[in-house]
């Protein structure tokens, strides 16, 4: 039995579909009733140690996909990130699993510009003193059916113009969906990623401005492009928060304005991925 926090998410979904397929017990962790075909659903929250105790009971390993991209209805990054994880790992040891499989981001690291990154990365050091037999993965902006990341940008093609933060050219590195779930079930299975932590991302780097000619040029006629000063986009994140689905928010525009890539000759290598290209499903 394998116990997937966050299992009715983007990666959760997939996740639990690929461990399903491969003839493993899963069972689920879900705030929220939710019908996953062959899974065994249970509700409960990160934030509830009863519960993930419960959920966590004997399975032989815990994977933990909670996260949040931005706060909102009284959800933080440090309850989620944080909070979350030290519960999780509580309720490893009280429950008897010593495996966990721990999903973090690309870019957490001390003292990062974001309270995202940060936040993460003190998950991280929850997880690695946790004494715990685990294994951390820092995937880039993942892509894929049933997530946000192209659907927001063929969005933006609506606009009257698609606004450009500065430069454009804060590189990024989209990994699919299905070679993250990849490494995830690999390490599952692979004693020898126990105490590692990898670094996922995709076989080519962009800039936000080659994303959007990219998406554009797939999705039909060209949308203008206008160029924002960065200080005016900071003011625009700042007025944003009074608004509830403003698309960008301080922090995100902090993640935004630096590179967010890595190499992937490790993850690679261990996992026997050949990352696809993201121009090869602009069409998901």
């Amino acid at each position: 039995m394998i116990t997937v926090t966050g299992g009715t998410g983007f990666v959760g979904r997939h996740l639990v579909t690929r461990l399903l397929a491969r003839g493993e017990q899963v069972r689920v962790l879900a705030r929220r009733q939710a019908e996953i075909p062959g899974a065994d659903t249970r509700l409960g929250d990160v934030r509830d140690q009863a519960s993930v105790v419960a959920a966590a009971r004997g399975s032989e390993a815990v994977v933990h996909l909670v996260g949040i991209i931005r706060e909102r209805g009284g959800s933080s990054f440090q309850q989620a990130h944080v909070e979350g994880t030290r519960t999780v790992v509580r309720a490893c040891k009280e429950a008897g699993v010593a495996r966990l499989v721990h999903m973090s981001a690309l870019g957490a690291r001390p003292g990062a510009t974001s309270r995202y990154h940060r936040t993460k990365w003190e998950a991280e050091e929850l997880v690695r003193r946790s004494e715990l037999a685990a294994t951390i993965f820092r995937p880039s902006v993942i892509f894929g059916e049933g997530n946000t990341f192209l659907p927001e940008l063929r969005r933006l093609l609506k606009w009257p113009f698609v606004p450009i933060v500065g430069s454009g050219m804060g590189l990024l590195q989209p990994v699919w969906i299905e070679d993250v779930v990849s490494c995830f079930v690999e390490a599952l299975g692979d004693p020898a990623t126990i105490g590692r932590t990898y670094e996922l991302g995709g076989p080519q780097t962009y800039g936000f401005e080659q994303l959007v000619d990219m998406v554009a040029e797939a999705a039909g006629p060209e949308t203008p492009k206008l160029h924002l000063p960065v200080a005016l986009a900071r003011m625009a994140a700042a007025l944003g928060r009074l608004l509830p689905n403003f698309p960008l928010t301080a922090d995100q525009l902090k993640m935004l304005l630096e590179d967010n890539v890595c190499d992937i000759g490790e993850m690679c290598e261990v996992f026997g991925i050949r990352p696809a290209f993201l121009r090869d499903h602009l069409t998901d």
